[in-house]
């Protein structure tokens, strides 16, 4: 029987599987290999791809079937916190919390106490009324306070800053007192403690635009500093007629601090002001032993030659002369007598300084001076103070003593008929007028000590030198003309 014609669909189904087939591409088994290669190149390469595929597609289907790994529940007892032990550990603790207030002007104790958080009528009364914290009592505004308290209020103990330094000599502000406030078993007792301040040295530079004191404000420097650039350069620069828009300093001073607070300003170590394009240097220099904070020194330049003068024309800082050096009538006598010093009005009880450094030669009562301090100082010269009222603490002869350091106060003992003060200025025991001799310069440094004021003058020419860097580097940075101080703080005793 003849088989069947096919169908235009099977023809066409049987074509598309011979085309899709990669088996069709196989050469005949007797054809040379190579010359099938090249006659079905792109065959031959799209059978060994799809060849690849399937390989991957086997692979992938083989990974989806591997075993997941199989886990395990475990399970352990915990015991429930002790909720009652915590809360007995919680009741035994007692914490204590620290704060801090400045004293307001119109403020008492009590409302002190409510800002710093103690709620404590034992305290607030002890307070009041113990003599032992009478230093408290007073509240001056802007002292600060810090308070230790406890969760229920209860003050354990306070701390005042009361006193910064009593001012009589250099060497206090070293020191501060405070009074510190404290439980001793279910009392409270309070004490003053001696605290040793904390010494930095401070850069700050600044443009004058009117004065020097409204640029050392605008520099954030203390007053003190300023009136100390204003003693150290008055020799060179009129500060009420020289000054110009536009000056400049730069100064480098100790600085005292209480616990982060601020307590005074101390001395300039060095400075540099540039008045009319002209510049003007010092530094503070006393001895190796001494270069950073001498008490025994003087200013110099980085040279080394002294700006302090051997002799200051004046005793008394604010004062007027009430009978000058030469003839007059004697008040008293009523006779024409010469007159062998010059007489300063003042108030019964004005500090009298030495106008030179020296020692003591006479402390006692001459004739009609009265009270009278005669000091010897270098070579020829010596200075009498007559008709004070009494003498310095603990002055006696023989005692070397500094210029400027406090010898009496103004009175008006011995042949005098007001309160004033006498001073002579002698050379070789004759009396000259101090307002017209020609005062001997002091001494520079001497040949001994150039090392070591040459050391000490190296580092403080690289701190100015880094104060000018600093003004530089903001003036770059600034649009235009910048006023504003640059500071760079030391470490301490630097």
């Amino acid at each position: 029987m003849a088989d069947a014609d096919p169908s235009p669909a099977a023809v066409r189904s049987s074509a598309s599987q011979q085309e899709l087939s990669p088996l069709r591409f196989l050469p005949p088994a007797d054809a040379p290999l190579a010359s099938f290669v090249r006659r079905h190149k792109l065959a031959v390469l799209m059978a060994a791809s799809l060849v690849s595929l399937g390989a991957a597609v086997t692979a992938f289907a083989v990974a989806d079937d591997a075993p997941l790994p199989t886990s395990r529940r475990l399970v352990q007892d915990l015991a429930a916190p002790d909720m009652h032990a915590q809360l007995e550990a919680l009741a035994d603790r007692s914490d204590v919390f620290v704060s801090e207030e400045r004293i307001r002007r119109g403020d008492t104790i009590g409302s002190l106490l409510a800002r710093l958080g103690v709620s404590d009528g034992e305290a607030e009364q002890f307070l009041r009324t113990s003599p032992s914290a009478r230093s408290l009592q007073q509240l001056k505004p802007g002292r600060l306070l810090q308070a230790r308290i406890d969760s229920d209020g209860e003050l354990v103990a306070l701390r005042y800053l009361h006193t910064a330094t009593d001012g009589s000599d250099p060497l206090a502000v070293q020191r501060g007192r405070s009074l510190l406030v404290e439980r001793d078993g279910d009392r409270l007792v309070a004490h003053d403690e001696s605290l040793a301040n904390e010494r930095r040295v401070e850069l700050r530079s600044g443009e004058i635009a009117s004065s020097l004191f409204a640029a050392t404000d605008a520099a954030g420097l203390p007053d003190g500093i300023a009136t100390q650039i204003a003693e150290i350069f008055s020799g060179d620069i009129d500060f009420y007629r020289d000054l110009r828009r536009g000056d400049r300093f730069r100064v480098v001073y100790e600085s005292y601090w209480q616990g982060g607070e601020f307590v005074r300003a101390g001395r300039i170590l060095a400075v540099e002001f540039v008045n009319g394009g002209k510049p003007h240097s010092a530094l503070w220099y006393g001895g190796p032993a001494t270069a950073d904070a001498a008490i025994a020194g003087h200013y110099y330049g980085f040279d080394g030659r002294s700006l302090r003068r051997a002799f200051l024309r004046t005793p008394l800082e604010f004062t007027r002369i009430s009978s000058g050096f030469g003839g007059r009538l004697h008040p008293i006598a009523n006779v024409w007598r010469q007159h062998t010093g010059i007489d300063y009005a003042a108030p019964i009880g004005t500090p009298v300084r030495t106008t030179a450094d020296g020692v003591v030669d006479f402390a006692g009562v001459k004739n009609g001076y009265g009270n009278c301090v005669v000091i010897h100082h270098q070579g020829v010269y010596s200075t009498l103070y007559g008709h004070l009222s009494r003498f310095a603490s603990g002055l006696a002869r023989g005692q070397r003593i500094e210029q400027g350091s406090l010898i009496g106060y103004v009175g008006m003992t011995g042949w005098a008929t007001g309160p004033h003060l006498h001073y002579e200025f002698r050379v070789s025991d004759h009396a000259t007028n101090p307002l017209t001799a020609s005062m001997p310069e002091a001494p520079p440094i001497g040949r001994n000590e150039q090392a070591a004021f040459a050391g000490v003058a190296g580092r403080f020419d690289r701190q100015i030198e880094l104060l000018r860097a600093s003004e530089a580097g903001a003036e770059t940075a600034s649009a235009g003309p910048s006023r504003v101080s640059r500071t760079a703080v030391a470490s301490p005793g630097a």
